[in-house]
């Protein structure tokens, strides 16, 4: 439907500079001069009518107008890698006219227009001019927008206007995809995509690339609760009930868009107790069984109004390749303290 479209519109910009240059064709030919031995056409010019600056891949085309009076079997052909299809058209690629270091660059051309008078005797006709090739435009867009997220699953869509009916081919490194469409996972500090245009025939055409900064995933929340119920820092904690359960809460947004990059664990923590006056103790380091913590034995000498603190250690993010990523958090964000009641 888009080439259908396109080529419409092509078809009726043609039709109408036939309209507007027709009258003054007519014109030009009633004040030729022509020689009663030979008939030769003097002073007659080819019309062309073509695109002035055409995308890197799409390839040119030009429509060719010649009024003819007295001859024959007229014939267009073009020089390099100019193509003649049928006595109109003009045809040339361009996948390969610009170098890689290239963005855009004016391309000249000239053909020939060839037609026996009466009498035999050939006549040539010159047909040239220029357009400009650049490279396309490349939109890319991701879940987060601005940034892809390091070691995540990033979903990353490429467009590229002037080009929405032909294939690409996208790569980042060692992995390339068909489409449009690519899952990227990039571990530094950017991620390059490089666009290509699908040729099988004449051989992949480099369009360009698009470079995205990448940062670690919004840091995540961390909260307790005891016996089913939340506790802040400074609250009681009940010797008899010394159970607390830790849970790393994910900012929202990244876990609605990224939910197989947003799974959490804290590893140890290690315990201090502070009786009264005197400094404080270490007490151990536990590993967390389902980020839980009993520390009812650990607490069994301790007094009402003694003084309890957890630091955790270990926390990670299990991505969606199920890795287990180090996640770097303040120690006043990961660290605990309550009064034992």
């Amino acid at each position: 439907m888009a080439d259908a479209g396109m080529g419409g519109i092509k078809e009726l910009r043609y039709y109408v500079m036939l309209a507007l240059y027709f009258p003054i064709l007519l014109y030009a030919f009633s004040t030729f001069d022509l020689d009663e031995t030979t008939y030769a056409v003097k002073g007659i010019e080819p019309i062309v009518v073509a695109e002035d600056i055409v995308v890197l891949g799409q390839p040119f085309e030009a429509k060719t107008f010649l009024i003819v009076s007295g001859g024959q079997g007229q014939k267009l052909s073009g020089d390099a890698k100019l193509s003649a299809v049928g006595d109109s058209l003009f045809t040339m690629p361009t996948g390969d006219l610009l170098s890689p270091g290239e963005n855009d660059k004016v391309v000249e051309y000239s053909g020939t227009y060839n037609f026996t008078q009466v009498g035999g005797q050939t006549v040539e006709l010159p047909v040239q001019g220029k357009f400009r090739v650049k490279r396309p435009d490349i939109v890319a867009t991701s879940e987060s927008m601005a940034a892809l997220y390091r070691r995540s699953l990033n979903a990353v869509r490429i467009d590229v206007p002037g080009l929405e009916d032909r294939e690409l081919k996208l790569q980042v490194g060692k992995s390339t995809s068909v489409g449009r469409s690519m899952n990227i996972s990039p571990a530094g500090n950017d991620a390059t995509v490089r666009v290509f245009l699908k040729d099988d025939e004449n051989g992949d055409v480099f369009l360009g690339s698009k470079q995205f900064v990448v940062i670690d995933p919004p840091r995540p929340e961390l909260s307790v609760t005891n016996a089913g119920r939340k506790i802040n820092n400074g609250d009681n904690l009940p010797r008899a009930r010394a159970l607390l359960e830790f849970s790393v809460v994910p900012d929202q947004e990244f876990a609605r868009r990224y939910p197989r990059d947003a799974r959490y664990k804290v590893g140890k923590a290690t315990v201090y107790l502070r009786k009264g006056l005197t400094a404080s103790k270490k007490i151990g380091t536990y590993d967390l069984d389902g980020d839980k913590l009993v520390l009812t034995r650990a607490l069994r000498d301790a007094q009402s109004g003694d003084r309890v603190l957890i630091e955790l250690e270990g926390i990670v993010r299990i991505n969606h390749e199920g890795a287990a990523i180090p996640v770097q958090l303040g120690e006043s964000s990961r660290t605990f303290g309550f009064v034992v009641s």
